[in-house]
């Protein structure tokens, strides 16, 4: 045992002067962040588990060493430490005044606060109570702004939600870094698939794009969906019936950008469908799966119409779901939907007599149509994508739709209304 171990000296190795505690790529969010934490509220970034939350910390770190803040100002509580159990955030607050008695303005970052109980209190507390202090806290479940912590930290928060590398932070990570014009990304077309086939199987997350064993980044893959389901989700929610919600979570990851319906999941898995739809919607709250609703003006029908289940990330689809075959058509779907919910779209699917696999609607009316397989060469599937596409963009009124594949371009005119066909990772680039 350790007797010397001290986790808020260990946790910020800034305090001593070190140079090398910082091993991080950049993220495309970092500087909208950075906007948001110089305003004088709570910031509060939110995220599947691994996605690169304390990472982001980090970043904004340096950025605040960087420019001139004396290291002792800056107290990062990494509250998943054993060692800071039983503790209150406000008692580790005043060890930590007492251990380097800082002046001036104080910077509190405070990793995955969910591991703390009645937290909302403490941090207005904090808030309310200390002048000079700015917090900025890391969660990874999406209710943190939902409930009592509305209620409480009303007005006194901004909110931000962070996902896995995106295609663009993957190339660059790669060395494709620069202009991702048209004519630039088809010179590199070659390198580019090369790495988009990495990115369909093994998905974004910074430790499993770091790795460089296979094994290894599915042993890495396994272990967060099993930390998922553990600590993210049974830790916090009254679920008696562990091995159906295992279960249910298996069935949909296995499914994904299927239609689902509750009534009839519910019959084939032998759950009540109240607590299926309870499980459901604890997966979502991890930010593991997401519904999708049908579009509708109505919302009854909205609410039961099927609805399309989608991951966060590939790489926890192929290391995880049982799969008797690579249906890479599903994984394209599965990297636009992402994409779609990381560029914070308000996103919905379509079905009257044909489909069209997403629909994105802006404030009060629908903006874009787009179909998403994975080639258009086959006359049957050519027939379905465009058909559904266009029944979409007649439906709501749009004059252009995107059908987004594997690795074809085109441009088509069909009863008035233009088909931009275009890969998805060329729409993921410079979408």
């Amino acid at each position: 045992m350790n007797f010397n171990y001290d986790p808020l000296v260990f946790w910020n190795p800034w305090w001593s002067g070190e140079k090398e505690w910082l091993d991080a790529y950049p993220r495309e969010t970092l500087n909208e962040i950075q906007r948001l934490f110089e305003r004088k509220e709570i910031l509060t970034i939110s995220g599947v588990r691994r996605s690169g939350k304390t990472t982001i910390l980090y970043l904004i770190i340096q950025s605040l060493l960087d420019n001139g803040i004396n290291p002792k100002n800056i107290l990062h509580i990494n509250l998943e430490d054993p060692a800071y159990k039983d503790n209150s955030i406000y008692s580790l607050y005043q060890k930590y005044l007492e251990l380097v008695n800082p002046s001036g303005k104080i910077y509190l970052f405070l990793d995955e606060i969910q591991e703390v109980s009645d937290w909302q209190r403490e941090i207005r507390k904090l808030y309310d109570g200390v002048p000079q202090l700015k917090i900025i806290l890391t969660g990874s479940n999406s209710s943190l702004l939902k409930g009592e912590y509305a209620r409480l930290l009303t007005g006194r928060t901004l909110f931000r939600e962070i996902y896995p590398f995106s295609f663009k932070e993957f190339v660059n990570i790669k060395g494709l870094a620069g202009s991702f014009q048209k004519h630039i990304l088809i010179r590199k077309r070659t390198q580019i698939m090369h790495h988009f086939r990495e990115y369909i199987a093994n998905g974004g997350y910074p430790e499993v794009v770091k790795e460089k064993d296979s094994k290894m980044k599915t042993l890495l893959l396994k272990d967060y969906y099993t930390s998922i389901l553990t600590r993210d989700v049974l830790r916090r929610y009254p679920i008696r019936q562990v091995k159906k919600y295992e279960k249910a979570s298996h069935y949909l990851i296995s499914n994904i950008a299927n239609s689902f319906s509750v009534k009839s999941l519910s019959s084939l898995l032998s759950i009540n469908m109240h607590t299926l739809e309870e499980y459901i919607g604890f997966l979502e709250d991890v930010y593991l799966l997401f519904p999708v609703n049908h579009f509708s003006y109505s919302l009854k029908k909205q609410i039961t119409y099927p609805r399309k289940i989608y991951c966060v990330d590939n790489g926890l689809i192929n290391a995880v779901s049982f799969r008797f075959s690579e249906d890479i058509g599903k994984l394209l779907e599965n990297l636009v939907f992402i994409e779609i919910k990381r560029r914070g779209y308000e996103y919905y699917y379509w079905k009257d007599i044909k489909e069209c696999d997403f629909i994105i609607k802006d404030d009060i009316s629908i903006k874009d149509a787009i179909q998403v397989t994975f080639s258009l060469s086959k006359p049957d599937t050519a027939k379905r994508e465009l058909e559904g596409l266009i029944s979409a963009l007649k439906e709501f009124g749009l004059k252009r739709g995107i059908i987004l594949t594997h690795n074809e371009f085109d441009t088509k005119k069909i009863d008035g209304k233009t088909i931009e066909v275009m890969p998805v990772w060329y729409w993921l680039l410079n979408g």
